[in-house]
Order: C-alpha cells, then sequence, then structure tokens
C-alpha cells in the first residue's frame, strides 16, 4: 500500500506550522497596543515607587489601560497612561499597593461634571496613600511613646515616693466621699423639717378656722336669745311688771355671760396674733422670717422660667433634594433647625455631594532651560468624601436673616430675604474660600407651593467656571407640632 505522509507533504505541515506560530506570536502580546483604540492622558506624581512601565491601569477592578511611559519633570514623575474608556477634567488617579511586595497600579475614577479629556490632557486629581513605610513609622512612634509612658510609670510606681503620692490621692477621694455623704446626711432632715412646719401650718389654720366657727356660732345663739327675751319684755309689760323686770334681769344675766365669751374668744385671739407677731410657732417663722419665702419664690420663678423656655422651643425638620442639569446628579440634605424664638434659630444640616469635596490648587515652577517656557504653572485639583456638615446661628432682621457657621464642612456666610409674606425667599450663601480657585458663591430662590411643600431653582458655584452649575429642587419640612400631630393621627396597630 502506497504511503500516506510524504517527506514532501510532511515539509508542507511543517511549514504551515512555522508560519501559525510566527503570526499567533506577533499578534498575542500584554497590554493595549499603541496602535489601539485608545488615547493618552497624564498625571503628576511626587513618588512612583512601585510603578513600571505597562503596570495595569484599572477602574473599579477593571483594566481600562496600562501605563505608557514614567518621566521625570522637575522634582516630580509625570506618568503617561494608555486608556480606552472616557475621561473627565474631573477625574481622579491614585496610586495603590497591588501586594506587600511594592508592586503598585494605578486605579481611575472616570469623573461626572468635567469636560471630556482628549489626547494628551492632564488629569489634576491625584490622591496619594499612606506609603508602606510611613505606615511602618508611624507605628514605631508610637510603640516609642507608649514605651516612655509606661517608663514613667514604673518610675513614679516602683518608688517609695510616687506609692505615697498615690496613698495620698486615694485617701483625698475617700475624704471627698465622706463629705459627700455628710452634706447630704446634714440637709435631708432640714428638708424634712421644712415639710413639717408647712404641714403644721395648714393644721393649726385649719383648727383656728374651726374654733372662731363654734365660737361665732355660740355668740349668735345668745344674741338670738336676748332678742326673743326683749321681745317677751315688751310683751308682758303691760300686765305683770314684776315678771317683766324679772325678765330683763334674765336677759341681762345671759348677755353678760355671752360678753364674757366673748371676751374670752377675743383674748384667745390676741394671744394667738402676738405669738404670731413674735415668731413663736410654724406661723410666726412663716409670717416673720423672709428667707424661706424669698427662697420659695425664687425656686418657683426659675421654674417657670425654664418650662416657658422649653414649651417655646421649636424643632423643625426639612428634607431637601436638589438636581444638578448639568453634571445630571441629585444633592441631597437632612436638616435640624432649632428655634427658641421666631427671630432666631440654629441650623444643623447633613449633606450628601455627589460631586464632593474639591480643592483646587496651583503651583509656579521656575526654570532655566532654554527649549521651555521659564514659568511653567500647575494645577492640581484633590477630591476627598461626599457627606458635609454644616452647623450655622441665624438671626433674622425686619425681612432679612443672616447665617454665620460652618457650611459644608468649610466656614462661610449665608442671607435670606423674605418676600410676600414669606412666601418666596431669594437665599446665598457663599463658603469654601481655600477649596477652589475663587470662593464657591451658591445663589437660590424657593417658593412655598403648599403648607410643608416648597419649590426651589438656583445655580451653584457662580465664580469657578468649569463647576458653575444649574440645579432644580424641592424641599418637605415639619414642625414638631405638625410631626405630633402626624403621630397622632396615624393608625396604631393593635393585637
Amino acid at each position: 500500500m502506497k504511503a500516506f505522509f510524504t517527506p514532501f507533504k510532511v515539509g508542507i505541515v511543517v511549514l504551515i506550522g512555522i508560519a501559525a506560530f510566527v503570526y499567533m506570536f506577533g499578534a498575542v502580546r500584554e497590554g493595549i497596543d499603541a496602535g489601539a483604540a485608545g488615547y493618552r492622558v497624564y498625571a503628576d506624581f511626587r513618588d512612583v515607587t512601585g510603578l513600571v512601565k505597562k503596570s495595569r491601569v484599572s477602574i473599579a477592578g477593571i483594566s481600562v489601560g496600562e501605563i505608557h511611559k514614567i518621566e521625570l519633570v522637575g522634582d516630580e514623575a509625570r506618568v503617561w497612561v494608555l486608556v480606552n474608556t472616557p475621561l473627565r477634567s474631573d477625574a481622579t488617579v491614585a496610586k495603590r499597593q497591588a501586594s506587600l511586595l511594592g508592586d503598585a497600579y494605578l486605579e481611575l475614577t472616570p469623573g461626572q461634571m468635567g469636560r471630556p479629556l482628549k489626547e494628551g490632557d492632564e488629569i489634576t486629581h491625584v490622591i496619594y496613600d499612606a506609603a508602606p513605610a510611613d505606615l511602618i513609622n508611624e507605628m514605631k512612634t508610637i510603640a516609642d511613646n507608649v514605651r516612655e509612658i509606661t517608663q514613667s510609670l514604673r518610675e513614679v510606681v516602683s518608688t517609695d515616693e510616687g506609692q505615697a503620692k498615690l496613698a495620698a490621692i486615694l485617701d483625698n477621694v475617700a475624704q471627698m466621699t465622706e463629705r459627700v455623704n455628710r452634706l447630704v446626711a446634714e440637709n435631708s432632715p432640714k428638708i424634712d423639717q421644712v415639710v413639717d412646719h408647712v404641714v403644721n401650718v395648714s393644721a393649726e389654720a385649719d383648727t383656728f378656722a374651726r374654733d372662731f366657727r363654734r365660737d361665732a356660732k355660740v355668740i349668735l345663739e345668745d344674741a338670738r336669745a336676748v332678742t326673743g327675751e326683749v321681745r317677751n319684755i315688751i310683751g308682758r309689760s303691760k300686765g305683770d311688771v314684776e315678771e317683766g323686770f324679772e325678765g330683763v334681769k334674765g336677759a341681762v344675766r345671759r348677755l353678760q355671760t355671752a360678753l364674757d365669751k366673748m371676751d374670752a374668744t377675743l383674748d384667745h385671739t390676741t394671744s394667738i396674733a402676738r405669738k404670731i407677731d413674735e415668731g413663736q410657732g410654724t406661723i410666726g417663722k412663716l409670717v416673720n422670717e423672709d428667707r424661706l419665702i424669698d427662697n420659695v419664690n425664687e425656686i418657683v420663678d426659675e421654674t417657670g422660667r425654664f418650662v416657658k423656655q422649653i414649651t417655646r422651643l421649636q424643632t423643625i425638620v426639612g428634607l431637601r433634594s436638589e438636581y444638578y442639569l448639568g453634571a445630571t446628579a441629585v444633592k441631597n440634605y437632612f436638616s435640624v433647625a432649632l428655634q427658641p424664638r421666631p427671630d432666631k434659630y440654629y441650623l444643623i444640616q447633613l449633606i450628601d455631594d455627589p460631586r464632593g469635596r474639591v480643592t483646587f490648587r496651583e503651583r509656579v515652577i521656575n526654570t532655566t532651560e532654554s527649549d521651555e517656557d521659564p514659568v511653567i504653572r500647575e494645577q492640581e485639583t484633590i477630591t476627598e468624601d461626599r457627606f458635609r456638615f454644616s452647623l450655622q446661628f441665624a438671626k433674622r432682621f425686619y425681612f432679612v436673616t443672616g447665617r454665620i457657621g460652618i457650611i459644608e464642612n468649610t466656614g462661610g456666610l449665608g442671607v435670606d430675604v423674605h418676600l410676600f409674606d414669606d412666601s418666596l425667599q431669594l437665599s446665598s450663601d457663599i463658603f469654601a474660600f481655600d477649596e477652589n480657585v475663587n470662593p464657591r458663591l451658591k445663589a437660590w430662590a424657593s417658593y412655598t407651593f403648599f403648607t410643608h411643600l416648597f419649590i426651589a431653582a438656583g445655580i451653584d458655584d457662580v465664580w469657578n467656571d468649569e463647576l458653575t452649575d444649574f440645579f432644580i429642587g424641592a424641599e418637605i419640612r415639619f414642625n414638631d407640632e405638625d410631626l405630633k400631630a402626624l403621630f397622632t393621627a396615624a393608625p396604631s396597630v393593635s393585637f
């Protein structure tokens, strides 16, 4: 049988295999080819330890490019990266540690509100992480401090003088505790005595009123009897004169008895009045000593002022959202206003800002190289956390309210103009004086749409052209009385 594989056919197969291997070896390579669909941008770093050419560049852990070139510019390293994803001018780049061995990579965030980056543009937002060497040095410093503290404590405690000082401190604490206990024990009987005096005053006043009521009743009965006897005398005088005189004598005796009883009652009343005037008994002390009355009046006045301040305080809760048209992002506010009086309040806000805290820095470098501009200006933008905090004090004068305090993590001022019975409000805030090239100015107008609903529109960051944006928003606002009524009207769960 004739052989199927001849030397000629074997040679052709070998040549085809070699050609395929050469083609595949040339086609397969690491990273992104310079001719691929991508573009180059750069960023300046103070330290590029761990970064090499062809190091990966990722967004959220997904590789989107590689380091194309690293060159020295002045005292910084300029890193050129080749990427295949759109980036904006507010994009950020950070050097991250890939492992404890020292190798690193670059992590990008594409940005949201800036202009698109083109070939050769700069990423100005550079974020620096703490290097492992810095962390080790910090830990070493902390360990040295702890060692010094323990050494000082051991020196103090180990000596007889130190132990004596610690014993003296413990003795002082024990004496202070004993004095506090003795003070409380001494004042408790006094408080009990004051309460007992008040109870005795009430009892004596009740006894005096009851005795006076009884004596007055006896006097009235005697007077009624005298009147009857006189009437009998007048009636019998037409007949028996002797009986009339006897009746007169009896009436006189009864009248004398009534007068004697009245004298006794008056003497008793005089005695009580004299004792009160001399300060005897609980009623006498209460009438003649002004200190107890002054203390009671002072306690009542302080209690009244405290209760009035508590009941007058208003708590206003607000929820606001603003939609930025250029950035297509939403900014949210949660605010609590503590208003003790109608013309002033304290405002506390927690803000969720989509663009975070953006800081611009400008640096001027003088160079002597003839082929470059002798003055080089570099701008650096740093973006930090998204959440911000505001704490302001507000005071109203007629139709204008001024505000001062912390506005979105920085010092700032604000003003509100109230028009049409407070239905329309024009507001403006200026803050962040050192974050950007110019301070951040925000102006807006809000209108009361319903009782608790407000709509707003305005412009933010007027003086920084790259960050200027328009927004619209709405807010829901309730005070503590509205919340109380809402919770009262809400249905409750029954079991």
